[in-house]
């Protein structure tokens, strides 16, 4: 009898971890979870990011940081966040809404930021003349320009609930 009762113990602790990892939303992509977890998060990791994002000032910094692998920009923002003493205050944050580090929280607010840009580009060319949309694109960043169709899409039915993300965007153009 102990035996089957260790045995469905092992079992059970066995199939939680991957069932549990499976319930995560994936955070990489643009989806209802993924930016459900990200929404909930902003006010909490608001003060960690700002201290990252102060590290790189210039515009060829943010670029070289952003064109790092993921594993190497969660390096880097583990040593910022050590170096300010924020790394337990991070680690807390992060835990509580899911995130495996604050990179992977940026990458997706970048993500979702280019996705809302290009919601906006993609619907003011449809008002615009051919040379005037050329001349838009030509001026426009290349990584919003570089947008999957499917995150345009997916801002498109979720504005109401990105509302106040949306217009927050809209009015720093």
């Amino acid at each position: 009898m102990i035996r089957i009762v260790i045995a469905l113990i092992c079992s059970v602790v066995w199939v939680s971890v991957p069932v549990n990892a499976q319930l995560l939303p994936n955070n990489t992509n643009l989806n209802a979870q993924s930016v459900q977890r990200w929404m909930q998060t902003n006010r909490d990791i608001a003060p960690i990011v700002q201290v990252v994002d102060s590290v790189n000032t210039t515009e060829e910094e943010i670029k070289a940081f952003e064109a790092l692998p993921a594993l190497a920009q969660d390096q880097k923002i583990t040593a910022i966040l050590k170096a300010n003493n924020l790394e337990d205050a991070a680690n807390k944050v992060i835990h509580k809404h899911g995130w495996k580090s604050v990179g992977e929280y940026m990458r997706l607010s970048s993500k979702l930021g280019n996705a809302i840009a290009a919601y906006f580009l993609f619907g003011d060319l449809g008002k615009l003349t051919e040379e005037q949309a050329k001349q838009l694109k030509e001026k426009a960043d290349p990584a919003i320009l570089a947008v999957p169709r499917s995150d345009i899409e997916f801002i498109k039915r979720n504005e109401k609930s990105l509302q106040q993300y949306i217009k927050a965007y809209g009015a720093g153009r």
